[in-house]
């Protein structure tokens, strides 16, 4: 119950007794004003009888006191009107019943009102000649104090209702900053740094707010100070400074990953030079031909029209650009650069620079099954260089030789109809107790078939190419909480992983959600990674797909995580589980300083989020303590173990 209802419950007990008592104390006061009345009137009544009948000759006749007594009695006000002789004995008597009265009974029963009694002597002259007895009937007395006292009840309960109100009113505008700071409370507590605008009125509110505000404060700084830290040691060590893309260092890392990831399925490799660039040199100076190259950089950055894939930018050597689209087919991707070094060219030429200026592009392309960067690179080297001999600002491709079947897209979709999904996990293991599993990783791996495995480099580009992405995710959770039924021995934490393509599929989320309802206790242990480049393109889906896996008890964490530019905005934005570290970045941690000087930076700034950060593609032990020095949580890779069938 909030402090608010506390209040009002305990200050509206306080005004009920309150009001019961003033009640009580009404009735009472009442009933004694009630009673002294009726004894005057019984008094009254009783010697303005006695002196009629006092008056007459033959006071005592029967008949006259009859005439006499039943005008006063037939009134109904008297319980009982008696005449008694000298002796005492009755002459004449009158006596009503008791009669029902218009009065609850538990009214009357705590509410005691006794009839009260007259008595006046007759007498004639100096002759003494009897006596009168008068009593009073209580019915109309009760009557009068019930209802007297019903409308100072309903009285007291229409103030008592009003005061409720104004107490409330009054409770909520008091109350006002306290519920704010609860909110601000609770923000903190699920890592979100938030202060309050609103400076309650009390001193005590006020000093809270204040200490709230500043420790709000205080952490949301050093988090800032951090990110901009890690933000300057990734540019120092991953760009250029000339043209502000990436260095070869920070592209190899980049295409490496985009490579590895489940939604990239082809992609061209293109590189640029610029010919003649001594001869601008000689003629402009060295800061013409810098500029040269960093307007070619960026015009590289601007995608072609139509085409919503990112593109990769840096420079690969000397005065060689390189651009990587992922999912480009290689005649758009050599239709692209054969357009863009053909105007750009042009425009050099039009603003004064020698003739002999060209730009030349050399292109590789794969399209399913596995690449490197290194291969690509060497075909697209001998690319340009064939470009690059004509001086006349050509481009020259060479496609892959390894293109997919066409039987590739049913053979896959037959196996995923048929339910010819298995699994394999991998441990994360504790970087303080190496022999200590954390958590598990599943991952899909399809039969063909022969019943024969099927790697996940050969499916995956075929299944994000042709849109069956989603399908097979939804197999592979519903085999994976399956799986984690039958299997309680293992860890806690169970992760999958979703390609950013499911997400994106309403299908996919509207399924999903039904199968975490209908598997509540697994649902728990489940955790759902995104890669960190698929969650900085969509930082809104990934929001919204967060938010609806919490109220199923579901959690979501980023996995494959650069250190980019974007990348450090999406932690915050997204509050992961926890983030595991890419493996082109893990590899470096143990051979450069640099690298270690941005992780370090990293964990400082997730720390007071309560952000873990686990390192993946951990190959060798001999890096585990380099990363429990550092803080890492945990570590995954072949020292860990190999992934195993479930």
């Amino acid at each position: 119950m909030t402090l608010g209802r506390q209040l009002l419950s305990g200050t509206a007990i306080i005004f009920i007794a309150l009001l019961l008592g003033i009640e009580a104390i009404y009735v009472s006061t009442a009933r004694k004003s009630l009673e002294e009345q009726l004894d005057a009137h019984a008094n009254e009544t009783a010697t303005s009888l006695a002196l009629s009948i006092g008056s007459r000759t033959n006071a005592m006749d029967e008949s006259v006191l009859n005439i006499m007594v039943n005008p006063i009695f037939d009134r109904g006000h008297f319980e009982l009107v008696e005449v008694l002789d000298p002796r005492g004995a009755p002459v004449f008597s009158r006596r009503l019943e008791r009669t029902e009265v218009d009065v609850p009974e538990w009214f009357v029963s705590v509410v005691t009102i006794e009839g009260p009694r007259g008595e006046a002597l007759i007498s004639s002259g100096w002759r003494q000649l009897g006596k009168v007895i008068v009593r009073v009937h209580p019915g109309y007395a009760y009557k009068q104090l019930y209802d007297t006292a019903l409308a100072t009840l309903a009285w007291l309960l229409m103030l008592f209702a009003v005061a409720l109100m104004a107490l409330r009113v009054y409770l909520e505008d008091i109350l006002k900053p306290l519920k704010r700071i609860e909110e601000t409370a609770i923000a903190i507590s699920n890592r979100n740094f938030t202060t309050m605008e609103m400076k309650p009125r009390t001193r005590e509110l006020q000093r809270v707010a204040e200490a709230i505000n500043l420790l709000s404060s205080k952490i949301r700084a050093v988090i800032l100070e951090e990110s901009s830290r890690t933000e300057r040691l990734r540019r120092e060590a991953y760009e250029d400074t000339m043209t502000g893309q990436l260095n070869r260092r920070g592209l190899d890392q980049a295409v490496e990953s985009a490579i590895a990831e489940d939604e990239v399925h082809s992609g061209t490799l293109a590189l640029f030079a610029l010919g003649g660039l001594e001869e601008i040199n000689k003629a402009f100076g060295l800061s013409k031909g810098n500029e040269v190259l960093k307007q070619l950089a960026g015009r590289l950055a601007v995608p072609p029209a139509g085409e919503s894939a990112r593109c990769m930018v840096g420079r690969w050597q000397g005065p060689t650009l390189a651009v990587f689209f992922p999912n480009m087919a290689p005649d758009k991707a050599r239709a692209w650069a054969g357009e863009l070094c053909r105007t750009f060219a042009a425009e050099l030429h039009a603003a004064g620079l020698p003739e002999g200026v060209t730009v030349s592009a050399g292109l590789a392309s794969f399209s399913g099954g596995t690449a490197t960067l290194a291969e690509l690179g060497k075909r697209a080297e001998s690319a340009l260089a064939q470009a690059s001999t004509k001086g006349t600002g050509e481009v020259a491709a060479e496609d892959s030789g390894a293109a997919p079947r066409m039987d590739a897209r049913q053979e896959v979709e037959e196996a995923i109809a048929a339910g010819r999904v298995s699994l394999l996990y991998q441990k994360v293991m504790a970087v303080i107790d190496p022999a200590n599993a954390i958590q598990v990783e599943f991952m899909s791996r399809l039969m063909d078939r022969n019943g024969q495995p099927v790697a996940a480099a050969v499916f995956i580009p075929v299944a994000a190419q042709y849109g069956l992405l989603p399908a097979l995710d939804r197999k592979v959770v519903e085999v994976a909480i399956a799986a984690v039924a039958k299997n309680p021995s293992l860890p806690a934490i169970v992760s999958l992983n979703v390609s950013l393509q499911s997400v994106s599929d309403a299908g996919f989320r509207e399924a999903l959600r039904k199968l975490l309802k209908a598997n509540a206790a697994v649902a728990r242990r489940l955790v759902f990674e995104m890669t960190g480049a698929s969650a900085s393109r969509s930082k809104d889906l990934c929001r919204a797909f967060a938010a609806e896996l919490r109220p199923l008890g579901s959690r979501f964490a980023l996995d494959n995580f650069e250190v980019d530019r974007d990348s450090i905005g999406v932690v915050h934005e997204l509050m992961p589980a926890y983030i595991k570290l890419a493996p082109v970045f893990t590899r470096e941690i143990g051979e450069r300083e640099d690298v270690r000087f941005i992780l370090e930076a990293m964990l400082r700034m997730v720390r007071p989020l309560e952000i873990p950060v686990i390192a993946q593609g951990v190959e060798d032990a001999s890096l585990v303590p380099a990363l429990r020095e550092l803080g890492v949580l945990g570590f995954q890779g072949y020292a860990a173990g190999r992934p195993e069938p479930l």
